[in-house]
């Protein structure tokens, strides 16, 4: 049984490694290597993580003790900074169920619209969760690369 809460100090490490797996795992038929490669290292450090749990709202979806999906909203903007799912627990309700979730915090949070940028792999896993594609958006890497994004938002209602 999965079970949703707020993330917390000691899930950082776990979030962080549950990225790497997702990203590496997941955008590999969408990607090539080096732009995974590049999108990897542009990854966020773990200190803006911890900070991010006072900004920012983190969740992740556990299986007993097992961390197997993160989400980030950050209500200034009623973005959602992330949703990653585990490779192994991927079709299982998970994301449906992050999303939902950040829904309803974006709704009791009086927000109307959400957006987020979704890697290309997971265009279909949004439009299913009734988001529009608004445009392709690219995240600049550090090292030069332009790692290819589709803006999606959605309306909800209290």
């Amino acid at each position: 049984m999965y079970n949703i809460r707020r993330a917390c100090v000691g899930d950082i490490d776990e979030v962080y490694s549950l990225i790497y797996e997702s990203v590496s795992e997941l955008c590999r038929q969408h990607y090539s290597q080096d732009k995974i490669d590049s999108f990897i290292d542009n990854l966020p450090s773990k200190i803006l993580y911890y900070k991010w749990l006072t900004d920012k709202i983190m969740i992740v979806c556990c299986e007993g003790q097992s961390i197997v999906g993160f989400g980030q909203f950050d209500p200034s903007e009623a973005f959602v900074d992330a949703i990653f799912v585990g490779p192994k627990h991927v079709g299982k309700g998970i994301g449906t169920k992050m999303m939902h979730y950040l829904e309803e915090v974006a709704q009791q949070l009086k927000k109307t619209e959400i957006a987020i940028n979704a890697s290309v792999n997971a265009i279909k896993f949004y439009e299913k969760c009734g988001y529009q594609q608004q445009g392709t958006f690219f995240i600049d890497c550090k090292d030069g690369t332009k790692f290819e994004t589709i803006k999606f938002s959605k309306t909800i209602s209290e």
